[in-house]
């Protein structure tokens, strides 16, 4: 895979700043792409990207939206995002700049802080985040059906929305979202019971948020609540009574950290008075 080439990504968007050149426009397409999970850049050739997109492999010719930047570069987003629903069987939104029309879309995702220094490296508007714990940190989205867009911090500024409120936001649709669409499986019983969500749809690592979920889950096992959430699909939470369930299960999520799609941690959590915490191994 290429590494992109060109000046700042934001050319063309800047005031005085000279428009891109084709080359330095299929350059910051690509560096784009790298932020949206459902597309997977596998080459570029000049102005030809070959994209796995939907499961589906697709060669996409840039020029159409490279015409489209050149007649109004201020627009450079709105392009971008389009090419994106282009490739995804999406239709554009109409309301994707006016937040009140937006904010029912708006999720919690976590992800690895080391993101951040890719997005610095590849010169990207910042995103919207909060620290989390350990080696991760709490990005926001918006869920477009087939896909999710990274709200950064130039989406805060032209919206007058703080993270503080997108956090509040974005929790209050997770929690809506799960009690009337997704339900968590259970096995077993006692010490070695499961909880379990795995529904596939972006969000299952991100239920570690809703504290009050996992409470209902800690009063009905002995011990320690212990939860993982190896990869963005999916969230395991048992409890530490049974040493051997607890080191089978570790394990378990240490190497689907490592080897499964979307991967996250393999570090282990549990719930302190109503607040989740790391789990130190006693």
């Amino acid at each position: 895979m290429s590494n992109g080439h060109g000046n700042s990504p934001r050319q063309g968007a800047n005031g005085g700043a000279p428009p891109m050149s084709a080359e330095q426009f299929a350059g910051y397409m690509e560096q784009r792409l790298s932020l949206y999970d459902e597309i997977e850049l596998l080459d570029r050739a000049g102005m030809e990207l070959r994209l796995r997109a939907g499961g589906a492999d697709v060669t996409a010719d840039l020029s159409n939206f490279y015409s489209a930047y050149q007649r109004d570069p201020g627009q450079l987003d709105v392009v971008v995002e389009t090419f994106v629903r282009t490739m995804l069987g999406i239709q554009p939104d109409r309301s994707a700049s006016d937040y009140q029309s937006l904010a029912g879309r708006l999720y919690p995702m976590i992800k690895p802080l080391e993101m951040l220094a890719e997005v610095r490296e590849r010169r990207l508007p910042m995103l919207a985040y909060r620290e989390f714990l350990g080696d991760l940190m709490i990005a926001y989205v918006i869920d477009e059906g087939r896909s999710v867009a990274y709200i950064n911090d130039e989406h805060l500024e032209r919206w007058g929305v703080s993270v503080q409120d997108l956090h509040a936001q974005a929790i209050e649709n997770l929690r809506r979202r799960t009690d009337e669409h997704v339900k968590y499986t259970t096995v077993g019983a006692g010490d070695q019971r499961l909880f379990i969500y795995s529904s596939g749809d972006g969000y299952d690592a991100s239920r570690l948020l809703l504290a009050d979920v996992l409470a209902q889950w800690a009063r009905e096992m002995p011990g320690h609540l212990v939860i993982g959430i190896p990869n963005r699909d999916f969230l395991i939470a048992f409890s530490d009574a049974n040493p051997e369930i607890l080191r089978a299960v570790a394990a378990q999520v240490q190497a689907d950290s490592a080897q499964r799609q979307y991967g996250l941690t393999d570090q282990l959590f549990t719930l302190e008075q109503g607040v989740v915490r790391e789990y130190r191994w006693e």
